[in-house]
């Protein structure tokens, strides 16, 4: 291990190595900006800056074959190549949609391939020609292209599309959508050239034949040079000819003979690609395959299972992977590789640490990532200089991470914007102790002198995260219940009952459990307590709230809680929608909302319509689409639900979905969608994307949903197992339920004659 700078109060991001092996590039924000240098790759000699007009953030930058080019792009969407010994950045091309991020060299140096989103978001692949200085685009929209890499050789152009199209239709209604519809693809760059896979003849050749051709062509290239110069020195230079490219290629685009994936992360070496599949659904046990396919044999293979990304060598025979915490270097060629193959020793990565330069260097990035991602401009009218001189002068006295933290907040605090966080870094170990929970409220029964069982929550055994430990099958122990003795001791009021369930998490545990206050006639039971007891306590709140409604309107309305707009609350919101579709209203609860996504693909079901009605000869009358509301819906709110939780009920709203019921929510839609860690692994986010109304008008943010009738849960009724919001909503749905039509029903049968 070498640390070749030696800067623990500089930053440096985005390192990388030559191809001759001679320097590493990479961003430092020495100056206060983010700039390119070079330095040798054994740490000798001074760092290099080559480029001196850094003025927002920049990504990782790319060497060309030769190693005297660096290509690289920016926050401003800007795509730039450079000749390090020149030291001027030349743009290449500058998007209006979206930033750069995908761009390679050709082989001989003179082409940057490269994607670029169209206003659809479908990336398009680009040429840039450095002789003629000339862009061309050589996909043409209608396709989703990306991740372009050259074919060693000069032969070839790859890259990823997303072209197939094989519908998966939902276990729940006649619904679909699209999952691996990613190919790989190649063209090929001379309109003369065979496709790789084209026919190969199955003649059977001579042996002598063979022999000769075998003996002619050793010691040659490709176009049948000698590899070697007349000093006997390798001939390496002279076989990087400037590349011939017919820019008509819409005909030449050809697929690899491959399974559709999910494919990402495209590279090539000379007759082999190398690509990522990513599980299209992910989960527990899914994890990225790492595969090769071989050009000359025509087969693709797995090189290794598990893994979060890798790299190639530039000479093509070796691949460094990431997987979870371990790296590792091991051969580019097929085989059953698994994670540990080749792993770094890593134990000597270290590096002193200077706390209050780190510091500095955390306050001031985090200061230029809200100036460079920050969705306005003008920072909503902050002066942002000002601030970070105002809040800077404040960091002499910064003692500790959590200082720093507070410090920051309160600098991005001034934006006066939500989604504005920071957290995370360097902090002390804390060490705690896991306490086992049972999933029950417990009461003291102070005269006989235990604990009862008040209340005991239910769950759904079927799954872990929501397992009760007190309701499996067998279990007996029912509400009104004394808990006599954990683990043979005995627990008597007024000691701390938790104090016996120390380390009990998923661990069996013996309870002694009697219906009367005494250890005569108790029995014992096993249980496995569990870490958290909140989901046991929300589904409860859930189905109480159901309950509700089901006995108030006569099992007619059916009721949904939405706890977030991420992948929680789509399924909370979908388990609910399919089973109760054939209600005749819907009370939808985004109470709470804790947001997430944009959440119109919620709203897209709410809103469906009946289109027709069906009828067979027995049972009920079936649907189009088969599952959607007809009748009226309403929306409770509350000032606890935000960001998502402020999206849904606006689009419920203004979708006429039907009345907002509660109290204003939180009001913070200018979005969130990236992270990038701080020195020390912390985190700052910064608002990228801000709510316009469709009267082009900045909207909901800094302000929330108003509700169309306004109540509030007061604590002194709500204490007394009341709620007032969803007694309205109750009220609200019943009178709609009078007042709106119903679907008909079987109209008489034909009579022809």
């Amino acid at each position: 291990m070498r640390n070749i700078t030696q800067t623990p109060v500089i930053r440096e991001i985005y390192p990388t190595w030559s191809p001759d092996g001679k320097w590493v590039a990479y961003l430092s924000d020495r100056t206060g900006e983010y700039e390119l240098y070079l330095r040798p790759q054994d740490g000798s000699g001074e760092e290099e800056r080559i480029t001196y007009d850094g003025d927002c953030y920049r990504f990782n930058p790319i060497w060309s074959p030769d190693s005297k080019k660096l290509l690289f792009s920016d926050k401003k969407l800007r795509l730039f190549y450079m000749d390090t010994s020149q030291k001027k950045p030349v743009l290449v091309d500058q998007s209006d949609i979206s930033e750069i991020h995908d761009y390679v060299w050709s082989p001989d140096n003179l082409w940057i391939a490269y994607s670029k989103n169209n206003p659809a978001y479908f990336a398009s692949i680009y040429l840039y020609s450095l002789n003629q200085k000339k862009v061309y685009q050589i996909t043409q929209g209608m396709t989703d292209d990306y991740s372009p890499v050259f074919d060693p050789e000069g032969k070839y152009l790859y890259f990823i599309s997303a072209r197939t199209f094989n519908p998966i239709f939902s276990d729940f209604e006649h619904n679909y959508v699209y999952r691996n519809s990613r190919d790989i693809y190649l063209v090929t760059l001379q309109a003369d050239s065979l496709s790789p896979f084209a026919p190969e003849s199955d003649e059977e050749k001579g042996k002598e034949e063979g022999k000769e051709k075998k003996e002619e062509e050793k010691g040659k290239d490709k176009e049948g040079k000698s590899e070697k110069k007349e000093d006997g020195k390798d001939n390496k230079e002279d076989k990087i000819k400037e590349i011939k490219i017919d820019l008509e290629i819409a005909q030449r685009v050809v697929g690899l003979p491959i399974e559709a994936g999910n494919y990402n992360d495209l590279n090539a070496t000379k007759g082999k690609l190398f690509y990522l599949n990513m599980p299209a659904i992910p989960g527990e046990g899914a994890s990225d395959e790492l595969l090769m396919y071989d050009l000359d044999k025509r087969k693709e293979h797995t090189v290794m299972s598990g893994i979060n990304n890798y790299d190639i060598s530039f000479s093509g025979d070796k691949i460094i992977y990431k997987s979870g915490n371990t790296y590792g270097i091991i051969d580019a060629k097929e085989g059953s590789n698994k994670s540990g193959d080749g792993k770094l020793n890593t134990s000597g990565m270290e590096m002193k640490v200077d706390p209050p330069g780190e510091w500095k260097q955390m306050f001031d990035e985090a200061w230029r990532l809200e100036r460079d991602f920050f969705y306005d401009p003008n920072m909503q009218g902050v002066d942002w200089k000002e601030m970070k001189v105002r809040y800077g002068q404040l960091l002499p006295y910064v003692a500790h991470r959590w200082d720093l933290t507070y410090l920051i907040g309160e600098m991005i605090g001034e934006l006066d914007c939500s989604h504005t966080y920071v957290g995370g870094g360097k902090m002390p170990k804390i060490e705690t102790v896991d306490v086992g929970l049972l999933g029950a409220d417990f009461e003291p029964d102070t005269k006989g002198g235990y604990y009862r069982f008040h209340k005991i929550y239910k769950g759904e055994n079927w799954k872990e995260d929501r397992r009760a430990p007190l309701t499996g099958p067998g279990i007996k122990v029912r509400e009104g219940d004394y808990l006599i003795a954990v683990n043979g001791e005995g627990i008597r009021y007024p000691v701390n009952l938790y104090r016996y369930f120390e380390k009990t998490v998923n661990q069996q545990v013996k309870l002694k459990v009697n219906d009367k206050p005494s250890s005569d006639g108790a029995w014992e039971v096993t249980v496995k307590p569990t870490n958290s007891e909140y989901m046991l306590r929300y589904l409860d709140w859930v189905e109480t709230n159901r309950q509700q409604v089901e006995e108030a309107t006569d099992g007619r309305v059916g009721y949904i809680h939405v706890p977030n707009t991420s992948l929680w609350g789509l399924n909370e919101f979908s388990s609910g929608f399919y089973a109760q579709a054939r209600k005749e209203a819907l009370i939808v609860d985004v109470r709470y909302n804790g947001g997430g996504m944009i959440p119109d693909m919620f709203v897209e079901h709410l809103q469906r319509k009946i289109l027709s009605l069906w009828s067979r000869r027995e049972g009920e009358l079936s649907r189009t689409p088969a599952v959607a509301m007809h009748g009226p819906m309403v929306c409770i709110i509350n000032e606890y639900a935000g960001s998502g939780g402020d999206a849904l009920p606006y689009y419920f709203r203004e979708e006429g979905l039907g009345p907002l019921i509660g109290n204003r929510t939180w009001g913070g839609l200018v979005g969130i969608s990236r992270g990038i860690p701080l020195m020390d692994g912390g985190y700052v986010t910064v608002p990228e994307f801000a709510f316009i109304n469709l009267k082009g008008q900045w909207d909901v943010e800094n302000h929330g949903v108003d509700p169309d009738i306004q109540i509030d849960n007061r604590p002194d009724l709500v204490v007394k197992g009341q709620d007032p919001q969803l007694e309205k909503a109750i009220e609200v749905i019943m009178q709609k339920l009078k007042e709106e039509p119903k679907l008909p029903g079987r109209p008489p049968y034909p009579i022809k004659k």
